[in-house]
């Protein structure tokens, strides 16, 4: 029994008690005053008093009944404001689920099982159609319209009319739809519908700007239940988020298809066709990183760039901008662990005038410098919670509001982003929002550390020796100075090795940069134990020197010798006789 119901017996009862309790007491008491020998005024008073008590009683009944309808009315809206709570956390958790989801065929498997579960349909499937608007995919659940042609026969109708109307479609049950959601009426007539037992069908069209991608079906066989308004509406808001998801699912699918025809480009083919000057090298890691931003570049899509401090994040996002249709409008960078966060939310959205203390005039901030153009926020991982959900609106309306004003302003710009920091550990952890993350990760590019780009060592070494060099004719660095610079681990990355050349250029005491002209901590240990091979040796020497220096080096990583002979794919026993014939002694460090 509902506890209002209870409530409503339980009220009843305790007046009904009050009544006959308080009944009896006057009756017992005019017996005593009769008794008394009291008569007259003072009785009639006494039946006076009676009789207001009980009009007084049946007004306060009266007014229970209303007040209770009221209750039980306002805990059913209430009830219905929690159910809608619930529908649009739905909606907003799917909404991050299909733009995190680039694999069409698993988006729409997800799609499906939680509209089934969030709207309770017995069936129901998705469709996709081609150009032609006719079915190119579906995905069902609960029901195969393969093997249940009386529910393709229906399924298809309302298919059909929903596409071509481009709207709403639906078989209604015991409550009517809206006359724009109605189907034709003599598809509820088909005795095919009575076998299947369907009650309820509800269509709505997957519109994308660019026309309608299909369509999402469900039905109902319960029909005290059938569909209404607040699932028509809920039904209306998923396919929005479907559509958003699949038009991700795409873009980012061309781009791989791309990729995937263009696999064999030489880098000098790259290189045309994404001009990046500034970006040094050839080697496999950053031909890689190349080709994915040259595919990202001619698009609108937002990028997160990750990779250590360093490795060109930076110059990856100029180049992108610069190869985009956005090249002649500005790029407009900002370090957000730069600036501190009380006046970073200045500099980016600026202010009015009187917005505080000390802003005499207004000012604009980057992202409206940037409009049009490319905004490239490098470490956004520093952002505060506050500014993220900033952030976010601007990418979700394309709108900003300075410091001090209430007025939106309309700008148009692409935002890459980047970071060195684990964002996936920061949203575990409760310091960056999931949706913000999931609408800068249409694209992630990684930039590779320059210990996995040894290949470009060289390159990247003569380039720097040019660009600071002193005189007319740059220096030129020995095989033994350069070999100490491809063995380093680098931590730094690029801006370490710059500085590193820097250095020898100005300590360098010939026009040769000299193993003895590099800093101390890259002739470490390490280098030491596994020393260059000297010119001048006869070539079995230097055979025999490169292998004693390449086991040294395993050695050094591997945590024995028998894990040493795996890793070289050498027998363990013909592997203790190369040590002893190269005088690799039994305590050589590891």
């Amino acid at each position: 029994m509902p506890p209002i119901t209870e409530l409503r017996q339980k009220l009843q009862k305790q007046l009904g008690d009050a009544v006959s309790q308080v009944s009896s007491g006057f009756m017992e008491t005019t017996s005593v005053l009769t008794a008394a020998g009291v008569t007259g005024e003072a009785l009639k008073k006494l039946d006076r008093l009676f009789k207001t008590w009980m009009q007084s009683h049946q007004a306060l009944a009266g007014q229970i009944d209303p007040l209770l309808d009221l209750y039980e009315k306002l805990e059913k809206q209430f009830e219905q404001l929690q159910e809608e709570k619930r529908r649009l956390e739905v909606l907003y958790a799917s909404g991050i689920l299909f733009s995190s989801e680039t694999e069409m065929k698993s988006l729409l498997g997800k799609a499906i099982d939680v509209v089934i579960k969030e709207l309770q349909a017995d069936a129901g499937f998705i469709v996709l159609v081609d150009e032609q608007q006719q079915i190119d995919a579906i995905f069902a659940r609960n029901m195969n319209p393969e093997d249940h042609p009386e529910a393709r026969e229906l399924s298809t109708s309302v298919i059909r009319q929903t596409l071509s109307a481009a709207r709403p479609s639906g078989i209604p049950g015991a409550e009517a739809f809206l006359n724009q959601t109605r189907a034709d009426a003599s598809l509820w007539e088909k005795t095919s519908i009575i076998r299947l037992g369907i009650k309820s069908v509800l269509c709505v069209p997957l519109m994308s700007p660019g026309g309608v991608l299909g369509a999402v079906y469900l039905d109902r066989r319960d029909s005290a239940n059938p569909f209404g308004q607040r699932d028509l509406f809920f039904l209306l808001s998923f396919a929005r988020q479907i559509v958003q998801g699949l038009e991700i699912s795409r873009e980012i699918s061309l781009l791989e298809n791309k990729l995937l025809r263009e696999a064999q480009m030489k880098f000098a083919d790259l290189r045309r066709e994404f001009p990046c000057p500034e970006i040094i090298g050839s080697g496999r890691r950053l031909f890689e990183t190349l080709l994915l931003a040259s595919k990202v570049a001619p698009s609108n899509v937002s990028v997160i760039i990750l990779g250590e401090n360093g490795s060109g994040k930076e110059l990856l996002a100029r180049a992108i901008h610069q190869n985009s249709r956005r090249a002649g409008k500005p790029f407009v960078a900002i370090n957000c662990s730069a600036i501190p966060a009380d006046l970073l939310e200045s500099e980016l959205f600026g202010y009015e005038a009187g917005a505080f203390t000390g802003a005499t005039r207004p000012k604009p901030g980057k992202m409206e410098t940037a409009d049009g153009g490319t905004l490239f926020l490098d470490e956004i991982g520093e952002l505060n919670l506050n500014l993220q959900a900033k952030l976010l609106r601007v990418l979700q309306n394309g709108e900003i509001e300075r410091l001090g004003s209430v007025t939106p302003r309309k700008i148009d710009l692409r935002i890459i982003a980047a970071t060195n920091q684990n964002i996936t550990a920061m949203i575990r952890a409760g310091k960056f929002r999931e949706d913000l993350y999931y609408r800068l990760k249409v694209v992630e590019i990684t930039t590779p550390p320059l210990r996995d780009r040894k290949e470009d060592i060289a390159e990247l070494a003569e380039h720097f020796l040019k660009k600071h060099a002193q005189e007319k004719t740059p220096r030129e660095i020995t095989d033994e100075a350069l070999e100490i610079l491809e063995n380093y681990s680098w931590p730094g990355n690029i801006r370490e090795l710059e500085n590193v050349i820097l250095r020898a250029i100005v300590l360098a005491k010939s026009s040769k940069i000299e193993a003895s002209d590099l800093p101390p901590e890259l002739i470490s240990a390490e280098t030491a134990a596994v020393p260059p091979i000297p010119p001048g040796k006869l070539l079995d020497e230097a055979e025999m020197e490169f292998r004693r220096r390449y086991i040294l080096r395993t050695l050094k990583q591997t945590a024995s010798k028998s894990e040493a002979a795996k890793v070289l794919g050498v027998n363990r026993t013909h592997f203790y006789r190369m040590l002893a014939q190269l005088g690799i002694e039994d305590d050589t460090p590891r």
